[in-house]
């Protein structure tokens, strides 16, 4: 009977022994599986993330691109409603000094001065026009 007991412990030890590595090769392969399936998550996410991003960067870029069509072509609709309308000139003078003026190049616009300006033809100019008085005149000529 004692050698029935021993051979039952040996045979239930055997089988627990199995189903231990079992369950561990078990654990292992599922947990190498977590890591696998993580793995490719982690990297799928952040494909996704970079192709969000490219996309709102491109839609950003549209509208922008749509906002600057607009404004343009409010700028060449606004360009050309006053070529279309013209205002007829009122005094027959200024329309014979505009046929006239019609060969000639424009002339540039002057710009305001307030007396402070760096020009230097006009530094010169203000020398050359500079009074000389008397006592200077004596000096000078004694050199």
């Amino acid at each position: 009977m004692l050698k029935r007991n021993l051979k039952r412990l040996a045979i239930d030890s055997y089988q627990s022994q199995s189903v231990v590595n079992e369950e561990a090769r078990k654990y292992q392969t599922l947990l190498q599986d977590y890591f696998i399936l993580q793995k490719e998550f982690v990297s799928i996410k952040k494909n996704l993330q970079t192709t969000e991003q490219k996309r709102d960067i491109l839609m950003a870029e549209v509208q922008f691109l749509r906002q600057r069509h607009r404004y343009l072509m409010d700028v060449q609709s606004d360009n050309l409603q006053p070529e279309q309308d013209p205002v007829p000139l009122q005094d027959s003078a200024m329309q014979y000094k505009d046929s006239q003026d019609m060969g000639k190049p424009p002339k540039p616009k002057k710009k305001p001065t307030n007396g402070l300006t760096n020009d230097k033809r006009v530094v010169q100019k203000r020398v050359e026009k500079k009074e000389i008085s008397w006592q200077d005149q004596s000096a000078s000529m004694e050199v």
